[in-house]
């Protein structure tokens, strides 16, 4: 991390009775997760520079006619959201 770079990631200790205890890296389950708005934007925008709709194209089978197919929404979401849970 460069000196004027702030962590992509803090986790605030929720057991804290103070409240000021933070981390930039998860100690256990409790703790409470944030995250950078720019550098979660980023990361959404990077997934959508590599993904695309045809990845996620499923062609229907005994179609009457040639490159009948669905977006499979579900299975591109769900990739998605695995993605930017880094």
């Amino acid at each position: 991390m460069k000196a004027n770079e702030a962590p992509d990631k803090l986790y605030l200790d929720a057991t804290s009775k103070c409240g000021d205890t933070i981390f930039t890296i998860k100690n256990n389950d409790t703790d409470i997760e944030y995250t950078r708005t720019d550098a979660f934007i980023e990361k959404a925008c990077e997934w959508l520079r590599t993904h695309s709709e045809a990845d996620y194209f499923e062609l229907i089978p005994d179609a009457n006619y040639c490159g009948a197919g669905n977006l499979n929404k579900k299975r591109m979401i769900e990739d998605f959201r695995k993605y930017m849970e880094w």
